[in-house]
């Protein structure tokens, strides 16, 4: 098994997932190959490190983008009344 490719091959997916979370454009699919990429013991421990804290990041940011549409709402009904 050529390990230098293999390697490559997962920091290049590493990569294109947080590319394209960082952008804002991605799907279910890239948050799941980046999870995936995060299994302990399964991938190098650099790349599942630094997977989990990528994903730990987009999880964070979710939260906070789903809070801050819960005050819009909150605020919008408060300016109705």
């Amino acid at each position: 098994m050529d390990f230098e490719r293999y390697y490559l091959d997962l920091f290049e997916m590493l990569n294109t997932c947080c590319k394209k979370i960082a952008s804002g454009k991605y799907d279910k699919t890239d948050s799941e190959r980046l999870f995936e990429l995060s299994k302990k013991g399964r991938y190098p421990g650099v790349l599942s490190e630094l997977a989990e804290s990528f994903g730990m990041m987009m999880v964070k940011v979710e939260a906070r983008e789903f809070r801050l549409k819960e005050i819009i709402e909150e605020l919008e009904q408060a300016k109705a009344k």
